[in-house]
């Protein structure tokens, strides 16, 4: 297959991506008569949510996605910010047809607990959702506007048959149709049946382009594990929002999969790991006596990253040769039992030692603690490390007001209230200072997710899956900010950014993923 036809068909998952988040919030929108009031005139946010009753943080979220579209615009003064059609560029056809995005829904809120159960037949409501949107999906042109659509409602329809037949597969890719045979004779008949029209439908059952997107299968993993947040757009929008966070502790979190997020996480985040390495060769390469004692990954997820890191010590380093002498202690931290389950059993599984242990990304002091309590292990003796997790912190108000006015074009919201953007930004400078007296000695190793402006956003689609990177995030109270506010209050903490191990995904800005080495 060409680059230039690999390209197209990334592009292509993006869109799917985006079409997820679509799919669950622009029917809300449309059912309560705002989609139509914003296309028509413009509003303030604030006032928006007086008038319907709604929450404004989520409602900030959501029409900050139809900026991303490129289908609204925003102007922000201070703390105000007011929604407008977007001059010049609103796709009339796109509103006229926006109410396809129900027949998305409808197939999302069947298929929501349905990917996890393979063996359990289809039901006939779930049938008859998928054909509906299969139909709505055949009917729609492949150019424009409506293409886009066309490409967000197949995000939509494919995403829970990817993701089923990854997991059936476990942590390796369906590189080949042998494999996606393997996983599909562990469905039902009916699903089997079902998964079978859709292949033909799309022409992917046997070609280069169905090949693609199986062997890419994880990278549906992440967006498609909060389809119920999506799916209770309604209510964290015109509801109650506190309505994700309900229960009690120790409960299951309700607006995610998370075992299907670990997965997910696990296989689309390896492309980063490669380019750890070599601040990680570099470290532990240095003379022994210098080196930190081990690492610790806050947020371990199934443990992919820190045996990752692991083998690269092991195998490329000085410290690798002299592991008898000075063994490596390697520290797992979540905050999430269900994922430090996975970490011990990949661990168990590669037959590597390990400790595990529950952290709070918010509350460094309390891990260092529970550490030294548990495993006599100095948190500060460790070279801390962390993937995609800052920005999942509970929000901890600022101690102190940020005179500064804000950068960030973000939407924050925190249990349905509206967050203002200085609030968000100066919560962050002050999270990293928490952290500060427990790398100022072997340094932090950061992979984190950013947003974007929404009006580059608009100008790349295709290019970066914006619109679900803020919807997920949004809705589920995380905090996503732009490479230079992130980068901006790491540096207010004290924290020094090595240049030499740092990269951004794409390589210029704006970017999605940046990769950090702050040294304190």
């Amino acid at each position: 297959m060409e680059k230039s036809e690999k390209r197209l068909l990334r592009n292509r998952l993006f869109y799917h991506l985006d079409g997820l988040a679509m799919c669950g919030v622009v029917p809300v929108l449309e059912e309560w008569g705002l989609l139509e009031r914003v296309f028509r005139s413009s509003g303030d946010v604030d006032e928006l949510a007086a008038e319907y009753r709604a929450n404004a943080g989520y409602l900030n979220v959501a029409l900050r996605m139809l900026c991303s579209q490129g289908l609204l615009e925003a102007a922000r003064a201070e703390d105000k910010i007011n929604y407008r059609p977007a001059v010049g560029k609103t796709p009339t056809d796109w509103y006229r047809h926006s109410s396809s995005y129900a027949t998305g829904r409808v197939w999302l809120e069947e298929s929501a607990n349905d990917w996890n159960t393979p063996k359990t037949p289809m039901t006939s409501s779930a049938t008859m959702a998928m054909e509906i949107l299969m139909d709505a999906w055949s009917e729609m042109p492949d150019e424009g506007i409506m293409g886009r659509v066309k490409n967000h409602l197949e995000g939509a329809l494919v995403s829970p048959w990817l993701v089923t037949l990854g997991t059936i597969h476990g942590t390796r890719p369906l590189s080949t149709w042998e494999a996606h045979d393997d996983a599909v004779l562990k469905m039902d008949a009916s699903k089997q049946e079902a998964w079978g029209r859709v292949l033909q439908l799309l022409g992917w059952d046997r070609t280069e382009k169905g090949a693609f997107f199986l062997n890419r299968s994880a990278s549906y993993g992440v967006t498609t594990s909060y389809t119920k947040t999506f799916i209770w757009a309604r209510e964290l929008i015109f509801g109650d929002g506190s309505y994700l966070w309900r229960t009690e502790p120790g409960e299951p979190e309700i607006h995610i999969d998370r075992t299907l997020n670990v997965w997910g996480s696990g296989g689309a985040h390896k492309a980063y790991f490669t380019h750890l390495d070599e601040v990680v060769k570099s470290i532990f390469n240095a003379p022994l006596d210098e080196q930190p004692v081990g690492i610790c990954d806050m947020g371990c997820g199934n443990g992919a990253m820190l045996l990752h890191l692991y083998e690269v010590i092991k195998n490329s380093t000085l410290r690798g040769k002299n592991l008898d002498s000075h063994p490596l202690e390697l520290v797992g931290a979540d905050f999430n039992q269900e994922a430090l389950v996975a970490t011990a059993d990949h661990f168990k599984q590669e037959d590597v030692d390990g400790h595990f242990i529950w952290g709070d990304i918010g509350d460094p002091d309390q891990l260092a603690l529970d550490l030294w309590t548990h495993h006599k292990i100095r948190l500060g003796d460790l070279m801390s490390v962390r993937s995609f997790l800052d920005h999942n912190r509970i929000f901890n108000r600022p101690v102190i007001d940020r005179p500064e006015k804000a950068v960030s074009t973000g939407a924050f919201a925190f249990r349905g209230e509206r967050l203002k953007l200085r609030n968000v930004e100066q919560s962050l400078k002050e999270h990293f200072l928490r952290w500060s007296p427990y790398v100022a000695e072997h340094g932090l190793l950061v992979v984190e997710l950013h947003t974007i402006d929404p009006d580059d956003a608009a100008d790349l689609q295709g290019g970066m899956p914006a619109t679900a990177y803020d919807a997920t995030h949004g809705f589920a109270d995380q905090y996503i900010v732009e490479i230079p506010v992130y980068d901006a209050m790491a540096a207010e903490a004290g924290l020094r950014i090595d240049e030499s191990c740092s990269r951004t995904f794409p390589a210029e800005l704006p970017a999605t993923v940046s990769i950090r080495y702050f040294i304190a």
